[in-house]
């Protein structure tokens, strides 16, 4: 009977052991080299963010030296350039004050700040403070003159002209009597605008008029015959109140001014300000608290809509 042999594993090489042995330790090696990597890269990151952090805090530090009113004033900044936008849209223009022009043509007058600055009577030999005044502020108004002579109102209907104000007409006499003769009503009217262009030099005046007392204290006939023969007329919805013997004070006259202002979107202003010194006195606390309000002043046009008393 054979002997069983019994089943022997006969051991592995040597290398073989050394081998396994190495490659254990280079993983090893390898785990430690990435953690150590991504704990440089994480340290580094964790550096970047605290540097972006404190950059961030610097410039937040630098904002907060910028004043409320620098702030403010770049907000309205940006509200009054989307206002002009807007406009601009409205109008297909981009110049803001010819928007206002054109809307006044179109008497689409809502939220608009415009006031119209009239003088009646002129001129007079303080003529040339009222445009003294109005050369400061750089605005222009509207003279609605009778018929003066001699060598300074001559000099004064041309520097209103010269300095790009309205030469207006009021009548050569400023006559109520003529509103009961139409015919002779027209042709006072007429002799007042030959009479500027002569003195004047201009081939066509503005052709804007303004009756005597208004136009409610004209007749139909005269307004509709007027209207005709192509004028443009304006009354007024702000008056001054120095058109009586006693005017008042230049404070109240101001305020008077101002306020009725307020209370509309285009303001006409009846004044009196070239035989008034207390009206002239006002001029410049009237111009100087609108124009800070946002108001525009203009020159009276005659394709513009104007408040009237009677609508024609």
């Amino acid at each position: 009977m054979k002997k069983k042999s019994k089943l022997r594993i006969k051991s592995m090489p040597r290398f073989i052991s050394f081998s396994l042995m190495s490659l254990a330790i280079l993983i090893i090696i390898g785990i430690a080299s990435v953690t150590l990597v991504t704990h440089v890269a994480s340290a580094i990151n964790n550096q970047k963010e605290k540097y972006q952090a404190s950059a961030l805090l610097v410039d937040a530090s630098t904002d907060e030296t910028t004043s409320d009113q620098d702030i403010q004033t770049k907000a309205d900044a940006e509200v009054t350039s989307d206002a002009n936008t807007d406009e601009a849209q409205q109008t297909g223009t981009d110049d803001p004050l010819e928007s206002i022009k054109i809307r006044l043509r179109n008497n689409d007058t809502e939220g608009l700040k415009v006031v119209f600055l009239t003088f009646d009577d002129g001129p007079s030999d303080h003529t040339g403070e009222v445009l003294d005044i109005l050369n400061t502020y750089n605005v222009k108004a509207t003279f609605f003159t009778i018929r003066h002579e001699g060598a300074e109102a001559e000099a004064s209907y041309r520097r209103i002209v010269n300095e790009g104000h309205t030469l207006a007409n009021h009548t050569s006499s400023h006559d109520y009597d003529l509103y009961s003769n139409p015919e002779a009503f027209y042709a006072d009217v007429n002799a007042l605008d030959q009479y500027q262009r002569q003195i004047t030099g201009l081939t066509e005046t503005s052709h804007i008029f303004r009756f005597p007392g208004g136009s409610i204290n004209a007749n139909e006939t005269c307004v509709l015959g007027l209207v005709k023969q192509g004028w443009n007329y304006a009354d007024w919805n702000v008056s001054s109140g120095d058109g009586g013997s006693d005017p008042p004070a230049s404070d109240v006259v101001a305020q008077t001014i101002i306020c009725g202002c307020h209370e509309h979107d285009v303001s006409v202003v009846l004044c009196h300000a070239e035989s008034k010194p207390d009206t002239r006195a006002a001029l410049s606390t009237v111009i100087e608290t609108l124009q800070a309000e946002g108001y525009t002043f203009l020159a009276m046009e005659n394709d513009f809509t104007y408040p009237r008393q009677l609508e024609v």
